[in-house]
């Protein structure tokens, strides 16, 4: 009699395999992400902005005194009297406060306008920037003129004291205002940052 063959055991189909978890964020994740991202943005700004005004700030006011120490120097090579103004255009003086531009001018004729090639150098102030003078300047038909010794002089035979603040009326930063002091001989330096509380006053002569 033939034996029957034997059969196989048939083979253990094995654990299930498990399903892998789609990578990604859960709804509550995501909003706790948001939540976050909005908090570091909130604190992050003003701060940024306070760096970017102080900046500008520093930048102006560090101009102003290179244009002031050209026109010092201006006058002793040149032997006449040189002056910075306020100007709207570049070319000519203004006479406004506050100041939306600057000229240095070496008034080789010495009428006290400017005139064809006596343009030394020229800014600009873009707002909100804004230069406020002081009283000696403005009584000075808002100039400062050096003459051939390198000293400037108001009125007269004065020497002149005074200061150019360079402001923006903001409290971001709360030091809203530099001095550009004009020290009685000429020499130009920028004071210790100023808190005006957010306006932009005029400064002080001294």
């Amino acid at each position: 009699m033939q034996a029957m063959p034997r059969r196989r055991p048939l083979a253990s189909a094995g654990p299930a395999p498990r399903r892998h978890r789609t990578a990604g964020f859960s709804l509550v994740e995501l909003a706790i992400t948001l939540f976050v991202f909005g908090i570091l943005i909130g604190v992050s700004i003003p701060m940024f902005t306070g760096v970017m005004n102080g900046n500008r700030l520093t930048a102006n006011a560090n101009e102003l005194v290179a244009a002031i120490q050209s026109a010092r120097a201006e006058a002793i090579r040149q032997n006449v009297r040189t002056a910075i103004c306020s100007s709207n255009d570049g070319a000519t003086c203004a006479g406004t406060t506050p100041w939306r531009g600057w000229i240095v001018f070496a008034d080789a004729d010495s009428d006290g306008i400017v005139d064809a090639g006596e343009v030394v150098r020229a800014g600009t102030i873009e707002a909100p920037i804004q230069v406020i003078p002081s009283s000696n300047i403005t009584g000075a038909n808002n100039r400062i003129t050096f003459r051939a010794d390198g000293l400037a002089y108001g009125n007269g035979n004065a020497l002149m004291e005074a200061n150019l603040r360079v402001c923006h009326a903001t409290t971001n930063p709360q030091q809203n205002a530099r001095d550009v002091n004009l020290a009685i001989g000429g020499r130009a330096a920028v004071r210790a940052p100023v808190n005006a509380a957010g306006a932009c006053p005029a400064p002080g002569n001294t």
